[in-house]
């Protein structure tokens, strides 16, 4: 608890070495490697076959908050849009 309260006091505090005490407590941790390694295999089980939603709910997601978003309508078109800019735009890639 000691060695948790050290690191989150290292980041609130915006002191260098945020990245590496997070990094260091992480390879220190067993337990807290093996629930990241289970919720990233939930994760793949859920994403896999429907990769779709992620690229379709994230960009619903960052307009619903206000954030610009880029839907991906073919290979090299994108559909841009940003709701604070009330600006909207087709992009082409080449």
């Amino acid at each position: 608890m000691l060695l948790e309260a050290l690191v989150a006091t290292t980041c609130i505090v915006g002191q260098t070495g945020c990245n590496q005490a997070s990094a260091a407590y992480y390879q220190s941790n067993k337990q807290l490697q093996e629930a990241v390694k289970n919720a990233e295999e939930i994760g793949q089980r859920l994403i896999k076959g429907h990769e779709y939603i992620v690229y379709t709910l994230t960009p619903v997601y960052a307009i619903a908050v206000g954030k610009p978003a880029v839907f991906k309508l073919h290979k090299n078109l994108n559909l841009n849009i940003d709701p604070k800019g009330n600006a909207l735009a087709l992009q082409w890639n080449y």
